[in-house]
């Protein structure tokens, strides 16, 4: 294959340079302004790289990457470098900023396509290549071009069966580990202690296993098994463990994505069973230019343990609509937003825990560097419920703000650190149901 790319290299360092002599206006401005020792960076680089030097090459551009990543030329021939002694994720990753930022830059874009066929990504990568075909390339690198797509058919039909594995610990602290309100009286009673806000630092084991079978050239099976365990230090009497199980059909269609799967779960408080569920889902996606529409739906049951928590048991049922804003700027950041609205009908006869909901929720995240993220989130959702709770109505507004970063590759391949800040604020008509609560956690994953 590397024959293949040696054809078609020839073609993408003659169009590179096409595109940087044939720009006018601020563009052509903004280059050719360029700072003296960028431009000897950058020439240093394509020496290595034509002395058949990538690795060298690599290290040399990635200590400069703070400065002058976001440059078309620098992400290429970082990018190159990094494809080329083995680092495809960072390549990939360089590549979509140069491709951000000049769209008809076609060399970076086939190091892109490559980039993700290396990854695996083989439906980004068909996508890449697709688009290429229809830009007039010469004889000999549409030929490169269509026997990639060729492999990528015959990969993604014999790709069979992947699995991988998770280990995660996470430790931190929970201003109010059990949810509950502040307040020591309710109605002139005094409230068991355990229905009291109660802090504590806690830590947090979780395992899981994944398995992705392709089923055709747009068609897989997800599936996913994960146990977690949590220790509260001064609140043991909501240690948790919950073991959880899903499953998902995804494929895709005339420009559409397509998901339907079942997942479950067992859940268990201070060692005794606490409740379980098992939800139906449904979804489509779709792109539209730098935009991503979709939609969701769920339809499940929710059982409680023991006996004097049956007036929780429900059916569950929530909908869901998002857009989402890809690419922004030069480190293809993402910011979206959801609506929905869902309902709990409860099964026993005069429980008033039956409720409407709606809500919005607001995301962002954004890369740094080349394999870490950071990611905001803010949502609210209001429980309008059908009963009357000490003689009235309850209506809950329940707001949450988290804001997590993800460091993947450190302190080595494989681990990743991911700190993570939330806040939640419930208002309620009924003052029981008030709480606040701030949890701050360090997470550490190895992945296998």
């Amino acid at each position: 294959m590397q024959t293949w790319v040696g054809a078609a290299r020839s073609f993408a360092w003659t169009l590179l340079l096409a595109a940087v002599c044939a720009r006018a206006g601020a563009e052509a401005a903004a280059f050719a302004e360029t700072d003296p020792a960028t431009v000897a960076i950058l020439k240093q680089a394509e020496s290595l790289l034509a002395e058949q030097k990538p690795g060298d090459a690599y290290d040399f551009l990635a200590s400069h990457e703070l400065d002058l990543a976001g440059t078309p030329l620098f992400d290429y021939l970082l990018g190159l470098a990094a494809l080329d002694s083995g680092h495809a994720s960072d390549a990939a990753f360089a590549l979509q900023r140069a491709v951000a930022s000049q769209p008809d830059f076609a060399g970076a874009r086939l190091e892109l396509a490559r980039a993700q066929f290396e990854q695996g990504e083989l439906a980004l990568s068909r996508a890449q290549f697709q688009y290429l075909l229809t830009q007039s390339p010469p004889a000999a690198t549409r030929t490169v071009i269509e026997k990639y797509l060729n492999t990528i058919g015959e990969r993604s039909q014999r790709a069979g069966s992947h699995w991988s594995a998770l280990a995660q610990f996470g430790a931190g602290y929970d201003s109010n580990a059990n949810g509950s309100t502040s307040e020591q009286t309710f109605l002139g009673f005094t409230l068991d202690p355990r229905n009291v806000a109660t802090s504590s630092s806690f830590a947090e084991l979780l395992v899981g296993a994944g398995n992705t079978r392709a089923l055709g050239a747009e068609t897989g099976l997800i599936s996913n098994v994960q146990l977690t365990h949590r220790v509260n230090t001064d609140a043991s009497f909501i240690d948790q463990s919950v073991a959880s199980l899903d499953t998902t059909l995804v494929w895709a269609h005339g420009g559409v994505r397509y998901s339907a799967g079942i997942d479950g779960y067992q859940g268990w408080l201070d060692g005794a069973v606490h409740e379980r569920g098992v939800n139906v889902n449904l979804g489509a996606s779709r792109r539209f230019g730098e935009y991503e529409a979709a939609i969701g739906l769920r339809g499940g049951t929710l059982e409680y343990e023991p006996e004097s928590l049956r007036l929780l048991d429900a059916d569950r049922y929530l909908a869901g609509v998002s857009l989402a804003r890809l690419n922004i700027g030069s480190n293809a950041g993402r910011v979206g937003a959801a609506l929905l609205v869902g309902k709990d009908d409860v099964r026993s006869a005069g429980s008033p825990y039956g409720n409407d909901r709606y809500g919005i929720r607001l995301y962002a995240s954004w890369p740094i560097q080349s394999q870490s993220s950071v990611y905001f989130e803010l949502s609210e959702m209001v429980s309008d419920y059908d009963g009357t709770f000490f003689g009235a109505r309850r209506k809950d507004e329940l707001f949450a703000a988290t804001l997590a970063f993800d460091l993947q590759s450190f302190p080595t391949a494989s681990w990743s650190i991911a700190p993570r800040l939330r806040y939640t604020k419930s208002d309620s008509d009924v003052s029981l149901y008030e709480y606040a609560r701030f949890e701050a956690v360090v997470y550490i994953r190895r992945s296998f």
